[in-house]
């Protein structure tokens, strides 16, 4: 037994065992980065491109609950959903991109109080980026509606 032995011990970290982890840490980070941005990216396609069917659902149901044709309009990268009243064609709602980044072939159609529209609907719904998969809307004449991968198209 060692009477009156002192150690001396320090409690924390050093400076080199604080940059060691500091170190890998950013180089996991910088491993992991690419893909967080890939996913935001899919996301952002993904959420804009369910936004554009739930629209198009919307502009349907607005057309049978009010017993009248719609338009589905193309404007200024939006899709205006107007409908007549008066004698007027009045815009009810629209929708755009939640991006700049995301581009949408929109076309103009109309719906008819039955739901139908006039043609058929293949719109393409991208960001431009290989890393992405894309998508494509789909509607029917008879007014049914589905969104895909855009190398399925709408057949």
């Amino acid at each position: 037994m060692v009477v009156g032995s002192h150690f001396n011990m320090q409690k924390g970290f050093s400076l080199v065992e604080l940059v060691v982890v500091l170190g890998i840490i950013s180089i996991l980070a910088l491993v992991a980065m690419p893909s967080f941005i890939t996913q935001i990216k899919q996301d952002r396609l993904t959420n804009n491109a369910n936004l554009l069917s739930a629209f198009y659902k919307y502009s349907r149901s607005e057309a049978v609950k009010q017993s009248k044709s719609v338009q589905l309009i193309d404007s200024n990268s939006s899709w205006l959903l107007k409908a007549r009243e008066n004698g007027v064609l009045v815009t009810i709602n629209q929708f755009s991109a939640t991006d700049t980044s995301i581009q949408i072939s929109y076309v103009d159609r109309t719906i008819s109080t039955t739901g139908e529209i006039d043609l058929a609907v293949n719109m393409l719904v991208t960001d431009n980026d290989p890393s992405t998969t894309d998508y494509r809307f789909c509607i029917l004449q008879s007014g049914q509606s589905w969104v895909s991968k855009a190398e399925e198209n709408c057949t």
